[in-house]
């Protein structure tokens, strides 16, 4: 059986809120979503100018879900990553964990982070 992972992702700033889902497969721990669905999301958002084109490419290339669609899944592990676009803080949570991750992370801390989660 493959594990499969939920992953919401919410964005805040002073103009804009909302939040898009994740549903895959092949990560069941939260150290696993971090290292290999989250990071890349923190990646790809911390390298957009505006947090309006990493969206707008998110819902073009389809890679989310509908609220629907996620609430209904039975992952075998939900996580849910937080981006505070005015303050440019990151926070991830998963299971019992909450970590925040500040504003400019490398793809080897997100290792680090995710390493200490379990």
């Amino acid at each position: 059986m493959v594990d499969t992972y939920a992953l919401s992702v919410r964005i805040d700033s002073y103009e804009f809120g909302g939040e898009f889902y994740f549903l895959g497969e092949g990560y069941g721990t939260a150290e696993a979503v971090l290292k290999h669905v989250a990071a890349d999301q923190i990646l790809a958002m911390k390298q957009r100018p505006h947090v309006a084109e990493f969206l707008l490419e998110t819902l073009r290339d389809g890679e989310n879900v509908s609220k629907s669609t996620y609430e209904q899944a039975d992952p075998d592990v939900s996580c849910g990553l937080h981006f505070d676009v005015d303050h440019q803080q990151f926070r991830f949570w998963g299971g019992d964990h909450t970590v925040e991750i500040g504003s400019r992370p490398t793809k080897s801390e997100l290792r680090s982070i995710a390493d200490d989660l379990s």
